[in-house]
């Protein structure tokens, strides 16, 4: 894959392009962000927050930076000169950065960024430092609940013109990191060796350390997920998934709508709770596609108030309450359910085209094949816009499902997709050339 082919798309609620006299509020199809092109850059990664997103790109001169855009109201993205504040025309108070800037990290020659993630209003962003070899964790934005895992202060107030970075006092044994993943409130930072530490917002039990008062030092979860190494983590609410090396599966934090399926008489779980969706799919296999047998799980998806997996096979499960893809007549199931794999055509299990990942937005969902084909569904809040079908809203049909797509639908995009990003209201895709 050549760098200079490498592109990046986004559709969106809302999205901001300076060559405009003001700000477009709708993207319904994929739309090349030039921005990057334009300046020579080439972008490794993206994560979406809030109304808000973070790129990895490197440039000749300014080698590797993180780069961000869109809504700063709580320093989410750090002090920025160049950004808009005040009324708009519409009447819509804003305080945003209008174009890819790049945030003011403190940094020396040995540091490169590798690792970001975006919540309800802060970041997380991880450099390594070659030098120490060993990775260096910042933190921006809002810290009502000790989500930038630094100290909370009471009375604190939040604004662009505040904005603060903060270098993240690690616990000592914490010397790789995997990934990191912000939820709405909370933070959580995986390992190399498949630990998690979390710090934040427990009200729902997202932290997983057993309270549910707020955490803002980051701390180990332990529990039943001590022993096995964790490997992938979801979160973009107040529910989290996360999937050992071996292919097992657990969860803690919100679960009002079943999201936690095996604890059915309590809505905050507290600590990581074993899902059992092997054992559960060989004892209902009558529920299931004659012939369906689930393969090793590959990716977990923790949207609202839906979860998902992808096993091996390129089968999606969902299970919880709202638009799960299963079609408008079925907006609950307490437990795992299949996705029709003919949606996904010619993405079709087992083969070499199969579904190979899975990424949760807050009200929606995007599937990916191997040869970078997407398709969405879900119910985002703002209306379909993030879903890249070309529309806001669907006409002539029940108003319980007119910002709804209840089922998986194939996206148009006029490049391959390498990677995507799902935000609440707006969604990125890295893409390639068409070979």
């Amino acid at each position: 894959m050549s760098p200079l082919k490498v592109g990046v798309l986004l559709f969106s609620l809302m999205t901001l392009e300076t060559s405009t006299p003001r700000p477009k509020f709708l993207v319904t199809t994929p739309t090349l962000l030039r921005y990057f092109s334009e300046k020579g850059i080439d972008v490794n990664s993206v994560s979406c927050g809030f109304g808000f997103t973070l790129f990895n790109g490197s440039h000749h001169k300014l080698k590797r930076a993180i780069y961000g855009c869109g809504i700063n109201s709580d320093g989410q993205l750090g002090h920025q000169t160049d950004h808009l504040h005040g009324p708009i025309s519409e009447g819509v108070q804003v305080d945003l950065v209008p174009e890819p800037r790049v945030l003011q990290i403190p940094q020396t020659s040995t540091m490169s960024p590798r690792l970001m993630s975006c919540g309800r209003a802060h970041s997380l962003v991880v450099y390594q430092d070659v030098e120490l070899n060993r990775p260096i964790l910042f933190s921006l934005g809002n810290n009502t609940f000790g989500q930038c895992a630094r100290e909370i202060i009471e009375g604190e107030v939040f604004t662009s013109e505040s904005a603060q970075v903060t270098k993240v006092a690690v616990p000592d044994d914490l010397t790789s990191i995997r990934q990191v993943e912000c939820g709405q409130d909370h933070s959580l930072v995986l390992t190399d060796d498949g630990r998690v530490f979390s710090a934040g917002l427990g009200t729902d039990g997202q932290t997983g350390l057993g309270v549910t008062k707020c955490v803002d030092r980051l701390t180990q979860v332990r529990g039943c997920i001590e022993g096995f190494r964790i490997r992938h983590i979801s979160s973009r609410g107040d529910t989290v998934l996360a999937l050992t090396e071996c292919g097992r599966l657990f969860a803690w934090g919100n679960n009002e709508y079943g999201q936690i399926w095996p604890v059915t008489d309590e809505v905050q779980v507290l600590e990581p709770v074993e899902l059992p969706i092997y054992e559960y799919v060989g004892a209902n296999i009558s529920a299931f596609p004659e012939g369906f047998t689930i393969g090793k799980i590959k990716r977990v998806a923790a949207a609202g108030s839906i979860c998902g997996v992808l096993d091996e096979h390129g089968h999606v499960l969902v299970w919880g309450f709202g638009c799960l893809g299963l079609g408008p007549q079925v907006l609950q199931t307490p437990a795992p359910a299949l996705i029709p794999p003919a949606l996904f055509t010619p993405a079709l299990p087992s083969s070499d085209n199969r579904l190979v990942d899975l990424v949760p937005g807050l009200h929606h969902f995007i599937v990916q094949s191997k040869n970078g084909l997407l398709w969405s569904w879900g119910a985002p809040r703002g209306g379909l816009a993030c879903l890249g079908l070309g529309r806001v809203s669907n006409k002539g049909v029940d108003k319980a499902v007119k910002n709804a797509q209840t089922y998986p639908v194939p996206l148009s995009l006029p490049a391959e997709a390498v990677s995507v990003a799902c935000g609440v209201d707006h969604t990125v895709v890295l893409a390639k050339s068409f070979a």
